[in-house]
């Protein structure tokens, strides 16, 4: 009986574009929950700031300058997650199977250059939200702000990445390389 490796350890191509197809509308609505979750911080934000601004005849209080630096970095975060989430809400199956599956590999790493760009934001946030002065000591809020953004978002978000993505990733890795030999 003869065997055939490659065709022993290839992925079947139509079920893997199935199970792509349904991560990647997963990502999509994943993105577009977390995307209302940002408008609904960025309104309270902005009533917020409103509400002190009534409140207190200093506008330029710490607090409230505290609170326009966290607002900025929630909208460029929310620009962020808005841009990224249309890497999986406009995906063209159309393409030639091996552009498709460069773009998949692409699209399913843990970590983009692209995602550089949600820096920014998340350093206005950290400093904004440490500025107000009912948080304390402005170090000490730093140290919790940076650990919970990267033990929260890096740690359990690789996690996730590990045992969701990560399978996508090295499938159309794998049927790159077929292709490709």
């Amino acid at each position: 009986m003869e065997t055939n490796n490659l065709t022993h350890n290839s992925i079947d191509l139509p079920q893997f574009i199935g199970k792509l197809k349904k991560m990647d509308r997963t990502a999509s609505i994943l993105y577009s929950i977390v995307k209302v979750l940002y408008i609904i911080f960025i309104v309270a934000f902005i009533l917020g700031i409103i509400a002190l601004g009534i409140l207190n005849s200093d506008f330029f209080s710490p607090t409230i300058m505290s609170a326009l630096l966290t607002l900025v970095g929630l909208v460029l975060v929310f620009i962020y997650l808005n841009y990224r989430g249309k890497d999986y809400k406009n995906v063209d199956y159309s393409q030639t199977t091996y552009e498709m599956l460069k773009k998949t590999s692409e699209r399913y790493k843990p970590f983009l250059k692209k995602d550089l760009w949600m820096l920014p934001g998340l350093i206005l946030m950290g400093v904004g939200l440490g500025l107000d002065p009912s948080r304390g000591n402005f170090w000490n809020y730093q140290l919790f702000f940076w650990s919970f953004t990267i033990i929260g978002g890096g740690g359990f978000g690789l996690i996730y990445w590990y045992f969701k993505w990560k399978p996508i990733k090295d499938n159309a890795d794998k049927l790159i390389k077929e292709i490709e030999s």
